[in-house]
C-alpha cells in the first residue's frame, strides 16, 4: 500500500478534479502489475494496473488507495473491470467520500464474492488526498490560505504600497502551490495595486481559475487577469455564499492569496483548511500593514518548516486540541 500511495502522488497537479489514486497487483507474493490516475479524464489506477499486466490476474489481490469507483464517468466502472480480471481480494486504503460511491462500490466487489479488506494506511491516504475530502465531506472547497509576512507579522507597507518581501525560490514555491489549487482567489483591492499576473511562468500545469471579490468596474481593462477567460470576478463578499457558489461549479480547492481583508474574512469565518507562510527576514514596523485583523486568537500546528533561500516556508493547519 505504501508503494501504491507514493504511486498516487505522481498524479499530483495532473488529476484535479480528481482524486491521486495508486494500484497494485499482487499474486503468489509477487507484486505482477502497478499504475497510477496520470491525468484527468484518463484511466483510473485500477485500469492502468490492469492493463499493464502481463499475466494471468485470476487470483490475484488488488491494493488500492481509494474504493474503486462503480458508476459510468468519463471512464467505465472500474469495478466491473476489476471483477471481469479475476481478482480475488482487494484491499482498499479508504472510501470514495463522494455521493455516487461512498461505499457502493465496495459493497459491488463484495457481492461478486471478492473479498475486502479496508482501511490500511487510511489516514496516509486520507490526507494525500486532502483537498478531495474536504471537498465531498464539507461541500465547499478546501481552502489554502498563503500570505508572506515580516518578521513582525505585516504584509506590506501600507494598505495601498506594496513591497516584495520574499525572494526567487518562494516566488516559485508559490506557483507550485497555485499549480495543486483549482482556483486562486485574492480581492480587487491586490488587482487594482499590484496587478499581478496569478498564473503560472516558473512552473508546468494547468493555470487555476482566477477568483476575484470586489467590482468588475473598478479594476483597470488592461489588467493581467484579463489576458484570458480563465477568470470569474464575484461582487459579493459574503464567504458563505461565495463557497456554496464554488462548490456548485465544482471546484475542488482554491488557494487565497490575499489581502488583508480577505485573510481576516476567512480566518473568521474559519474556512481555512491550510496555512502556507513565508517569513522574511525583514522588520516593515509599526505604520505596515497586519497580516488580519482578526479579534480572536487561532491557534496553528507546524506541520513542516523549511528554508527557500534567505526565507522560512511553513506549512500549518489548525490546531483542533485548543
Amino acid at each position: 500500500m505504501r508503494r501504491a500511495l507514493r504511486l498516487a502522488e505522481k498524479g499530483m497537479c495532473h488529476v484535479l478534479p480528481n482524486p491521486m489514486v495508486g494500484a497494485i497487483i499482487v499474486k503468489n507474493g509477487e507484486r505482477i502489475s502497478e499504475g497510477f490516475h496520470e491525468k484527468f479524464g484518463g484511466d483510473h489506477a485500477e485500469i492502468v494496473a490492469l492493463k499493464n499486466c502481463k499475466e494471468s490476474i485470476e487470483g490475484a489481490t488488488l491494493y488500492v488507495t481509494l474504493e474503486p469507483c462503480c458508476h459510468q464517468g468519463k471512464t467505465p466502472p472500474c469495478t466491473e473491470a476489476i471483477i471481469k480480471a479475476g481478482i480475488k481480494k482487494v484491499v482498499i486504503a479508504s472510501l470514495d467520500p463522494s455521493d455516487k460511491v461512498n461505499g457502493k462500490g465496495m459493497e459491488k466487489l463484495k457481492e461478486a464474492g471478492i473479498e475486502i479488506e479496508l482501511g490500511l494506511l487510511k489516514e496516509v491516504a486520507e490526507e494525500l488526498n486532502e483537498q478531495f475530502y474536504t471537498f465531498h465531506k464539507k461541500k465547499r472547497p478546501f481552502i489554502s490560505l498563503k500570505a508572506a509576512l515580516s518578521i513582525d507579522g505585516k504584509i506590506s507597507v501600507s494598505k495601498n504600497e506594496r513591497i516584495f518581501l520574499t525572494g526567487e525560490r518562494a516566488k516559485k514555491m508559490t506557483e507550485i502551490l497555485r499549480s495543486r489549487h483549482q482556483g486562486i482567489l485574492v480581492g480587487s483591492g491586490t488587482i487594482i495595486t499590484d496587478n499581478p499576473n496569478l498564473g503560472l511562468t516558473m512552473v508546468e500545469g494547468k493555470e487555476p481559475l482566477r477568483i476575484i471579490l470586489g467590482k468588475e468596474s473598478k479594476i483597470k481593462n488592461d489588467s493581467k487577469i484579463f489576458r484570458d477567460e480563465n477568470f470569474l470576478i464575484i461582487e459579493n463578499s459574503n464567504l458563505k455564499e461565495l463557497m456554496n457558489h464554488c462548490y456548485e461549479m465544482g471546484i475542488l480547492s482554491i488557494l487565497v492569496e490575499g489581502g488583508h481583508e480577505i485573510f481576516s474574512s476567512f480566518i473568521k469565518e474559519n474556512f481555512v483548511d491550510r496555512y502556507y507562510f513565508y517569513l522574511a527576514p525583514q522588520i516593515l514596523g509599526q505604520e505596515a500593514l497586519d497580516f488580519t485583523n482578526i479579534e480572536s486568537p487561532v491557534s496553528l500546528k507546524f506541520e513542516s518548516v523549511q528554508k527557500l533561500g534567505a526565507d522560512i516556508f511553513i506549512s500549518a493547519v489548525k490546531n483542533e486540541h485548543n
